[in-house]
């Protein structure tokens, strides 16, 4: 009974956040330079790096799945920026402020007809060739 009072009074001790590794320069461009070259070690070759310099093999696998992240984060984000940009365009206000800013004869309507001819309807010359 003794080991479950002490399970429950390490539940209710804050844990002690661990602190960030910080990678020198040259450790991040030999991790750099083999990412660029193989994106995925396997267990030896994670050991062999992280002998090589000084780290655990936590440290390169956690570095390796984060470079990885990134990597695929970027691509994301340069696959769905799109190549033109949205173009500035003017236009005229129409009302504002509940008050209208233009005289109805300035507006121009489209003029819509129907896609067959009807019998005695007249029709602007534009649409004759086709209306036969």
């Amino acid at each position: 009974m003794g080991g479950d009072n002490e399970e429950i009074v390490n539940m209710n001790k804050p844990r002690k956040k661990r602190s960030r590794a910080a990678f020198s320069h040259g450790q991040v461009f030999e991790l750099e330079r083999r990412f660029n070259h193989q994106r995925y070690l396997s267990g030896p070759e994670r050991a062999d790096l992280a002998a090589a310099l000084k780290l655990t093999e936590t440290q390169v696998k956690i570095w390796f799945q984060n470079r990885r992240y990134k990597t695929k984060r970027r691509q994301l984000l340069t696959d769905h920026t799109p190549l033109v940009q949205a173009k500035k365009v003017a236009v005229k206000v129409l009302i504002k402020d509940n008050e209208r800013l233009y005289n109805p004869s300035e507006i121009t309507r489209p003029l819509l007809f129907p896609s067959f001819p009807i019998p005695g309807l007249v029709y602007p010359k534009i649409y004759a060739p086709y209306l036969s």
